[in-house]
C-alpha cells in the first residue's frame, strides 16, 4: 500500500501522453469525433457500444495531470461510470494505466538518447570499413 503511494507521489504534474481519435456513432443520424487518451475509449464504448466506437492514432499528443485523471473523467463521465469501467478503487487501476502509457512514453526518448550517443562511434566504424 505504501509503494503505490510513493508511486503516485513521484509522478509530476503534466505530463504528455499519445491521444487517440476517437469516431463514436451515437445514432443512425449523429457521428462524433474526439480527440482523448487511449484509456477513455474504454468509457465511450461503455456508454456507446464496442461496435459504435472506432479508434485512430494520432501522431499528436495531448497532456493530462495523473493525479487528477480520474477526477476528470467522473466530473466528465459521472463516478458511476467510471467506477464500471476502472473499478471502485478510487482511481488505482487508472493510475496503473496512466503510469504504463508514462513508462511507454519515456522509452523511446531513452533510446533516441542512447542512439546519439552512440551514433559517433557507429559512423566512425562505418567509415573504417569504407576505407578498407
Amino acid at each position: 500500500m505504501n509503494n503505490s503511494m510513493n508511486n503516485k507521489e513521484l509522478i509530476h504534474s503534466d505530463f504528455q501522453i499519445k491521444e487517440v481519435e476517437a469516431v463514436v456513432r451515437r445514432d443512425a443520424f449523429t457521428t462524433i469525433h474526439v480527440h482523448v487518451p487511449p484509456y477513455e475509449t474504454n468509457i465511450l464504448r461503455n456508454l456507446f457500444g464496442r461496435e459504435n466506437v472506432t479508434v485512430f492514432e494520432r501522431p499528436s499528443k495531448t497532456t493530462i495531470t495523473p493525479e487528477q485523471e480520474y477526477d476528470r473523467l467522473c466530473a466528465k463521465y459521472g463516478h458511476e461510470v467510471v467506477a464500471k469501467v476502472f473499478g471502485e478503487d478510487d482511481g488505482d487501476r487508472l493510475m496503473e494505466i496512466v503510469e504504463g502509457l508514462m513508462a511507454e512514453g519515456q522509452i523511446p526518448n531513452q533510446e533516441q538518447l542512447l542512439e546519439k550517443a552512440l551514433e559517433p562511434e557507429a559512423t566512425q566504424e562505418i567509415k573504417g570499413a569504407k576505407k578498407r
